[in-house]
């Protein structure tokens, strides 16, 4: 009896070993995948990308609802209703993208499969804030944003 639990614990481990090796194969790939992908994109949707945030930015600036909302993916506008409700929603919770007294493009980003837009804002009391602007191909292959998320840096405009 003895004989058989140091063969099943090696068996085990075997098989431990195996799933882990498979584990990190298949984490490789997937890194692998996203490079691809994010060297895939290419400078025409990279610049596509630019266009449409830094227009939904300028629209915000002039307090264009219409043209702001216009940007926005149909399920961004199905969750608002309205032009005027996603208005007061940026003007209410993102007061550095709707008034920046600065704007700089970084980057276009693929972040866990979604391309990301990537803009350094700077508001009017000199804080640096980053804009990572989660963008959507749509069917008719134009971009719109499907999302922003706003996050305070340490930093101060000099």
């Amino acid at each position: 009896m003895f004989t058989n639990r140091p063969a099943r614990a090696t068996a085990s481990a075997r098989v431990g070993v195996a799933i882990a090796s498979l584990a990190l194969a298949l984490c490789a790939l997937v890194h692998a995948d996203e490079t691809r992908a994010a060297e895939s994109l290419s400078a025409t949707d990279r610049r596509a990308i630019e266009h449409t945030v830094r227009k939904q930015l300028d629209a915000f600036v002039h307090d264009d609802a219409e043209v702001a909302f216009g940007f926005a993916t149909p399920d961004i506008r199905r969750l608002f209703g309205s032009s005027d409700n996603f208005m007061r929603m940026v003007r209410e919770n993102y007061e550095p993208v709707y008034r920046p007294d600065s704007v700089r493009f970084v980057r276009v980003e693929s972040v866990g499969g979604q391309w990301v837009q990537v803009v350094q804002l700077v508001d009017e009391a000199g804080q640096v804030w980053r804009a990572l602007f989660t963008m959507k191909r749509q069917a008719d292959r134009s971009w719109k944003v499907g999302g922003c998320r706003l996050v305070q840096t340490r930093e101060t405009a000099t």
